[in-house]
């Protein structure tokens, strides 16, 4: 769904004032109260605190004690980035779900669609996208405020985000990378639909391929999309490294693809089953025998071993599974049926699902050589398993990612990541969906990173890896498990 198109038909419809949230109940956490206020109420603090709803009663009552975490409540960004519509903010919809109550009589208030009409018109009006914003964009009449789930939540994604940013406070970015690394090398390109059987499956595996037209001069990179995404959103990132000398095999994850969200949403299919996460390594073995056995119709010459995989948000947790993770069983399993949870963060809603597949067993292909994890949800399924990494990890994430934040998914899990020779880069202002590279753009801002990686060179603080007209990357220097970076 694009937002343009969406604004566009909310101004063709009706001239008549679209119906909003007009009243608000706060649920007090601790005592069983429940505070009402009016929408009218909250458009500044001081008519919010000067009205005489229950609400602004009580804080006077109390001297203005519960003024600032209800102006924090109100005003705080929600996890739900500028792209709105990308298929991850429907996890972000989860979230609102569980800090949002609604009434009997709008059941499907909070369903997906009537959530993405009012982002589109809070965007459309250049509101940031806060709670009070997003609830009065609604088209309900009533909804109930679970501040003894909201308030701790806020905090807890402050502090997260407080972590990272500590950890660049202060500490030059990598320096611009000459500009060899950052345009388009000399190879001209061939892209080409490939298929390959697929004994398991009622259907073929799609394939896309993106190689210079000839001899291939650098390993071979598999790049697999994440949840309710696509190939094309990483077709920036395969031209570039084509076009200097890399065969990039893409393949469509087509259980948890756009697609099956479309077959989902419809009510034609239903979400992506825990099996998926099993499912998915076994489709890259598929395209790296497939590569091996000569059925992708490359050149003869094309490496097969030593293959270099990429992946962004699922498909880095499937880059670490590639490369020895192992789901091994936890007491922190257990959090997920706890909203309290000290990491907890909206990529749980991915990994708890999960848990019922996960299995102790090692992924690890001999013919992958280094991996690159990109926004991977890690911190919860391989809790007890990334001791056993078998190969170099280059981990990325993002400071402004609010779907897999970088404290308790990138931060906190790599110092105990197992073998030698892994990387950890920040992206500075980086969120979950502006670090992959479509198409229509010269391969992102991590564009010579990756090419770096994928021709084995090292990366360390001090090493020319920036975009001068991209997002700062900053090396961050973390001990623990023989992967320093001074």
């Amino acid at each position: 769904m694009d937002l343009s198109a969406v604004a566009l038909a909310l101004g063709m419809v009706s001239t008549a004032p679209a119906r909003a949230i007009e009243e608000l109940t706060f649920r007090l956490p601790v005592v069983d109260l429940s505070l009402s206020a009016r929408v009218s109420e909250l458009q500044s603090a001081q008519a919010l605190w000067d009205g005489d709803s229950d609400l602004a009663q009580l804080n006077r009552a109390f001297r203005g004690r519960f003024s600032a975490q209800f102006e924090e409540l109100l005003q705080t960004p929600l996890p739900l980035q500028q792209d709105a519509d990308n298929p991850m903010t429907r996890q972000a919809v989860l979230l609102l779900r569980s800090l949002v109550d609604v009434d009997a009589a709008e059941p499907a208030l909070l369903a997906a669609d009537p959530v993405q009409i009012a982002l589109g018109r809070v965007q459309s009006a250049g509101k940031p996208l806060t709670l009070l914003n997003l609830l009065q964009a609604l088209p309900g009449k009533h909804v109930t405020i679970r501040l003894d789930r909201a308030l701790p939540y806020l905090r807890r994604l402050q502090r997260q985000e407080a972590e990272a940013d500590a950890l660049i406070t202060g500490r030059p970015p990598l320096p611009p990378a000459p500009t060899t690394q950052l345009t388009p090398g000399p190879l001209p390109l061939v892209i080409e639909e490939r298929q390959l059987p697929d004994p398991a499956a009622q259907e073929p595996l799609e394939v896309t391929v993106v190689r210079p037209d000839g001899a291939a001069r650098l390993p071979t990179v598999v790049i697999s999309h994440g949840l309710w995404d696509a190939p094309e959103s990483f077709l920036g990132w395969a031209r570039h490294l084509a076009s200097h000398g890399a065969t990039v095999l893409l393949p469509r994850h087509r259980g948890s693809d756009l697609s099956q969200q479309a077959e989902m949403l419809a009510g034609d299919a239903p979400p992506p089953p825990p099996d998926e996460f099993l499912r998915r390594p076994r489709e890259v073995s598929l395209v790296l025998d497939g590569l091996a056995a000569g059925q992708l119709g490359l050149p003869a010459a094309t490496p097969t071993r030593d293959v270099v995989f990429m992946g962004h948000s699922w498909g880095g947790t499937m880059a670490l599974q590639l490369a020895g993770a192992r789901s091994v069983a936890t007491p922190l399993w257990q959090a997920c049926a706890r909203t309290d949870a000290p990491q907890r963060n909206i990529s749980w809603v991915l990994q708890c699902s999960f848990l019922p597949a996960a299995i102790p067993d090692s992924f690890a292909d001999p013919r992958i050589a280094r991996v690159v994890a990109v926004s991977p949800p890690q911190g919860l399924v391989f809790a007890g398993g990334l001791d056993q990494l078998k190969v170099p990890v280059l981990l990325v994430s993002g400071t402004r990612d609010l779907v897999v934040p970088p404290q308790p998914e990138a931060l906190k899990p790599f110092p105990g990541y197992g073998g030698q020779g892994h990387r950890l880069v920040l992206v500075e202002g980086g969120t979950h969906f502006n670090l992959p590279a479509a198409a229509d753009t010269p391969g992102g801002p991590l564009r010579a990173l990756l090419l770096r990686w994928l021709q084995g060179q090292p990366i360390e603080p001090g090493v020319p890896l920036g975009d001068p007209a991209g997002l700062p990357l900053h090396v961050v220097p973390v001990t623990g498990n023989g992967s320093k970076s001074s």
